[in-house]
C-alpha cells in the first residue's frame, strides 16, 4: 500500500483563515467572549516552519490515540525525545511508534500491548522520518 504524505506549506497562499468567538471552558461554564480571533490554519499546524507534513495512518499499533484513517501532522524539523511519537523508516518501510532511545539502540514502542516492542540496533537500517505533532480524526 503507497503511504499518503502531503506537504504543508508554513503559511496560507490563499484565506483559509477560521475565525472563532474566542475561547470555551473544558471545566466550569464561562460567558461566552465577543471578540473574533482570526487564525491561519497552516501556519498554526506548521508553526510556520516548512519540512511538515500530512501523512495518513493505517493499521491498529498506535490505536489508543491513533486510529486508522487518522490523518498525522510530522514535523520533520524537531529532534525526537524519549515518549514522542514518530514516523520511523525500517527497512524503507514507514511506521508510527512511540521513540524509546535506550542503551542497546532504539526501542520502537506500539501503544497498542498486542504488539511487542521493536528493538533497533545501530546496525539496522531504520531512520526518524520526523516527530508527530498533531493528531487529526473525526469525533463521530
Amino acid at each position: 500500500m503507497k503511504m499518503e504524505i502531503y506537504a504543508i506549506k508554513p503559511k496560507s497562499e490563499k484565506y483559509s483563515l477560521m475565525a472563532t468567538l474566542g475561547s470555551v471552558s473544558a471545566g466550569e461554564p464561562l460567558d461566552a467572549e465577543n471578540s473574533l480571533e482570526r487564525i491561519d490554519l497552516n501556519e498554526f499546524i506548521t508553526d510556520g516552519q516548512t519540512d511538515v507534513y500530512f501523512i495518513r495512518a493505517s493499521g491498529d499499533s498506535m490505536e489508543a490515540e491513533i486510529k486508522s484513517g487518522d490523518w498525522l501532522v510530522v514535523n520533520r524539523n524537531l529532534e525526537p525525545a524519549a515518549g514522542n511519537t514518530v514516523i520511523a523508516s525500517v527497512n524503507g518501510d514507514y511506521t508510527v511508534k512511540i521513540y524509546s532511545p535506550c542503551r542497546n539502540g532504539l526501542r520502537l514502542v506500539s501503544a497498542n500491548e498486542k504488539y511487542a516492542p521493536r528493538l533497533m540496533k545501530r546496525k539496522d537500517n531504520c531512520e526518524i522520518f520526523g516527530v508527530v505533532t498533531h493528531i487529526l480524526h473525526k469525533c463521530r
